[in-house]
């Protein structure tokens, strides 16, 4: 299993878990158990586009927020 951004995905990219409203959602408990053991937070950043640039909100999708999505940050750890 890998995270990218706010999914958990297999090795063949299938969505197994997924980040919304502030809670991980999934049906196989497994998923859950590694997000718990990655050690890991998220923060929120500004959406970009494959260029590199800043995406806007769609206004017809008033639940969701094109704008800003959640980026996983690894805990810096400090040397031994």
């Amino acid at each position: 299993m890998i995270i990218e951004g706010d999914k958990v995905v297999d090795k063949y990219g299938n969505i197994l878990g997924e980040w919304i409203r502030g809670e991980w959602h999934s049906k196989d408990p497994a998923v859950l158990e590694f997000w718990e053991s990655q050690n890991t937070e998220t923060k929120k950043v500004r959406a970009r586009n494959d260029k590199g640039q800043l995406m806007a909100d769609d206004p017809s999708t008033p639940d969701v927020n094109e704008a800003w999505t959640t980026k996983v940050v690894k805990k810096v750890k400090g040397k031994k």
